[in-house]
C-alpha cells in the first residue's frame, strides 16, 4: 500500500508532519509504520488535520461522519463498534477492566480477531498473543492506555 503523509495534531495540540508506510485503516484509526522511528503506531483519523500526499488518498482517510470535529471525545469510547481484549492480568484485575470496558459500550473478546480494536496488555501477557495482535494492525495498550482512554476518547502517543 501507499505512503500516506499528513499533518497531524496530537492530543496535547502539538502538530507534526507525519508519513506513515503498511497502513491500515479502520474508520476510527490510521495504523502503520511511522516513518519518524520506524514503529508501529495509531493516529486517530479526527486529529489528521491536512493530507499531504495523492488526493486520491484523501477518500481513503477522510474523517467519517460520526467523528465530527464538534463531537465529544469522551464519546468515542461507547462506539459499539470497539472491541477490546485483556490478557496478562490477574483475575479480580481483569474483570475490573473488562466491567469499565462494558460501561463504555465496548464489546469484549477472548481472542486476537481480525474485528479487535484494542488489546489490553498487562504485565504478564503473552508474546504470542501480542504478536498476533501486532501482526493484525491491533493497537496494544497497557493499563495507563486504557484508562486514559476511557477518560479522555483518546489514544496516548
Amino acid at each position: 500500500m501507499d505512503v500516506v503523509r499528513f499533518v497531524y495534531e496530537d492530543a496535547k495540540g502539538n502538530v507534526s508532519m507525519r508519513e506513515v508506510a503498511q497502513w491500515v485503516d479502520d474508520g476510527w484509526q490510521l495504523k502503520g509504520i511511522c516513518s519518524s522511528d520506524s514503529r508501529f503506531k495509531t493516529f486517530r483519523r479526527d486529529r489528521i488535520v491536512e493530507v499531504l500526499t495523492d488526493p486520491g488518498l484523501l477518500v481513503a482517510i477522510q474523517r467519517p461522519a460520526h467523528l465530527a470535529p464538534q463531537q465529544d471525545p469522551s464519546t468515542i469510547t461507547s462506539s459499539p463498534s470497539l472491541e477490546i481484549l485483556f490478557t496478562g492480568f490477574p483475575k479480580a484485575r481483569r474483570a475490573a477492566l473488562e466491567e469499565y470496558a462494558s460501561e463504555a459500550g465496548m464489546r469484549l473478546r477472548k481472542t486476537v480477531s481480525k474485528e479487535l480494536s484494542f488489546v489490553c496488555a498487562g504485565p504478564n501477557a503473552g508474546s504470542t498473543k501480542l504478536r498476533k495482535a501486532q501482526g493484525q494492525c491491533v493497537a496494544v495498550l497497557d493499563e495507563s492506555d486504557f484508562l486514559w482512554l476511557l477518560g479522555t476518547g483518546e489514544l496516548p502517543e
